[in-house]
């Protein structure tokens, strides 16, 4: 039987909706987001056979509810935070706006082995890590997992799954911003991913209920 994934992107936080925040890990969820996360556990129609999150709060917040809702699946931390690619002690206390003109020129520059400063990472480590998460789940004896992450390290797995050892080069680099801000991943939207035994495929994308969506262009399906 294929080994079913689920990459579920965190509910509403406060650096969506524009607050200002501190340091990327602490980001809590909104009021709203607390609402989806517990919206979210209830869609499940099966027992999962592992439940795995992100240790930035946004996530873990998310991830809460479905594992309190099942109890007897193990519930563990793995390194599938989001993607800290602008230094993180020159932005504490700024929103989102603050930083756009920051993160668009980060993006234009197209350069995936630039590091920003203390507590970045480049792209190139950013694929490693999505690397790194896709076989460690291969590797998992569970057949059906939840993994509640961020946008851009769930767009990233997609992504070296669909252009593997060629996904860093400068030009990938600018098109993986372009169709990451054109067909944003909402949140508690979801790309199932399914793994033969051999090779990942991305199945199509699911929306916070749990219905299929349209397969972008992150996706090999």
């Amino acid at each position: 039987m294929p080994k079913q994934v689920r990459l579920v992107r965190h509910a509403e936080s406060a650096a969506n909706v524009g607050l200002a925040t501190t340091t990327p890990d602490s980001i809590p969820l909104t009021d709203i987001g607390q609402r989806q996360a517990r919206a979210l556990a209830q869609s499940f129609t099966s027992i999962p056979d592992l439940i795995v999150s992100s240790p930035f709060a946004r996530a873990e917040a998310t991830a809460l509810p479905t594992a309190q809702r099942y109890p007897d699946t193990p519930f563990e931390l793995w390194a599938v935070e989001e993607f800290t690619y602008l230094n993180p002690g020159r932005f504490s206390g700024s929103t989102q706006a603050d930083r756009k003109p920051h993160a668009e020129s980060y993006w234009e520059s197209g350069d995936a082995t630039m590091i920003d400063g203390p507590g970045a990472e480049s792209f190139d480590h950013l694929l490693g890590r999505a690397d790194a998460m896709l076989a460690k789940l291969a590797d998992q004896d569970a057949q059906d997992i939840l993994v509640f992450s961020h946008g851009q390290l769930i767009r990233a797995a997609a992504w070296r799954i669909k252009h593997g050892d060629h996904a860093s080069s400068q030009d990938l680099m600018r098109e993986f911003r372009v169709v990451d801000v054109r067909q944003p991943l909402r949140n508690c939207w979801s790309y199932k991913l399914v793994f033969n035994g051999f090779r990942w495929t991305v199945e199509y994308q699911l929306d916070a209920s749990g219905q299929e969506r349209f397969i972008d262009g992150f996706c090999t399906a």
